[in-house]
Formats: C-alpha cells, structure tokens, sequence
C-alpha cells in the first residue's frame, strides 16, 4: 500500500535502493537494539551506490582523501533522506524513526544503535559476505545503507543466503587480516567468529590520523570484491557509443 509511494519519495531523493525489513527475523548478539525492535517491526532500507570512479582511486594500501570525502557525502544524503522518508511515515499517521547513516553508540565494541547491513540483508537487497559488508547482486558492497523503523504496515522482502563460496579476496586483501574466511549461510552466530573488528578498527585509526583522510575509512575490501568489479564491467559495456 505505502511501499511505492516510499521507493518514489527515495529514489527522486537520490537513493538507488529501497526495502522493507520485518524486524521479527532480527537478531542481535548484543542487546542494543532490542528496545527499538519491540517499538517498530519493520524497517526501511535505503541505499546509495558509491561511485565506481571513487572507489578506483582506493589504494592497496589504504584509502583516498577523495574516498573519504565521499564517504561522509554520501552519509549526509542518507540522513536526509531518511528524515524525509521518516516524515513520509508520519503524514500517513505511522511512527518513524530515522537513524543515522554512520553513528557509533558503542565504542568499546564499534556498534551502532542497530545494524543497517542487517537490515538490508533482512529487506533482501544484498546478502552478508565474509567481510560483514552487504553483498549487493549488481554492485557488491559498493553501496551505503540506512534504516528507518517505522509501524507502518509494509509488505517485507526475504534475507538472501551468502554467495561467497570459497572467494578470498576480501580474506587477502584486507590490510588488518580482520577477516577469518569462514562460511554462514545467512549471518555468522557471533561477528567475533568471522571478523577481528578490533584489528579492523586499529587500522582505521591509523588511515584517520592522514589530515587528509580524517575519517574511520578504508575501503580496500569494497573495492576487491568481484560482484562490484562485475557491475562495473557491466555498466562500462552497457554505454552507448558516441
């Protein structure tokens, strides 16, 4: 009923994708977000491809300070469109509420309020690859998420099952070894078991004290992962010729 008035709101907003999550099938190792699921049962993912031309400039070794500028621009086009699909909501007579792109209210763990790769993975826009980033079908993990929840009653899509197979790419270029190479089908049991986040997390560090970075990025494994690299392939051959 609301859903394509949604993705038309989103998408003339400058989101590239759109999906509706029913928070029953979220699970969260660590209590966070249990409060917020109780309040809202479905949620809203939205989506902005990074720019392939972007992504390039990521270096073997670490990020770019063009990479990182767009990072932060792209999280400032979530917010707002959050709000706006938030508002959306409310003028229908729903609660919404919109959460930050990139906001951490866990340090010692690196969490946020909730998962928005989960929530994705729940809307069925992407799967969760051995690197904990959202696997979109045509652009791998170059793409940005944020969540909205809401009560509003939406027709929700289905988590997809991982598609990474024996794929070590990520796993052999990640410059803080934090990725294991282990398999799941749908999400790990623990992130611990799949992903050393503290190791990950003293490498971002180390890239945000660049003056020119500033920024907890890296990149590497967004840029190495072959569905992205197949979307980009496509879309070059895809052009039309002068």
């Amino acid at each position: 009923m609301f859903e394509e008035g949604i993705r038309r709101l989103a998408h003339s907003l400058g989101v590239d994708k759109v999906g509706f999550a029913d928070l029953s099938g979220y699970e969260d190792e660590f209590g966070i977000s249990e409060r917020l699921i109780r309040a809202y049962p479905r949620a809203i993912s939205l989506g902005v491809v990074l720019l392939d031309e972007v992504i390039e400039t990521i270096g073997p070794d670490g990020p770019s300070p063009i990479y990182a500028y767009h990072y932060r621009q792209v999280n400032a086009l979530l917010d707002h469109v959050a709000l706006l699909v938030a508002k959306f909501c409310k003028e229908k007579g729903y609660r919404a509420l919109p959460l930050p792109a990139s906001q951490i209210v866990d340090w010692p763990r690196q969490l946020g309020r909730i998962s928005h790769k989960a929530v994705a993975v729940l809307a069925g826009l992407g799967w969760l690859g051995k690197s904990l980033l959202v696997i979109t079908p045509d652009h791998g993990p170059r793409v940005r998420f944020t969540t909205v929840l809401t009560d509003m009653p939406l027709e929700t899509g289905e988590p997809l099952r991982c598609r990474c197979g024996s794929c070590r790419a990520c796993v052999e270029a990640c410059p803080a070894k934090a990725i294991k190479d282990v398999r799941f089908e749908i999400r790990p049991r623990r992130r611990d078991d799949v992903f050393d986040y503290l190791a990950c997390l003293k490498k971002l560090e180390e890239f945000a004290r660049d003056p020119s970075i500033g920024e907890l990025v890296c990149g590497i494994c967004v840029k190495v992962c072959p569905y992205g690299r197949k979307g980009q392939s496509k879309a070059r051959t895809s052009r039309p010729r002068p």
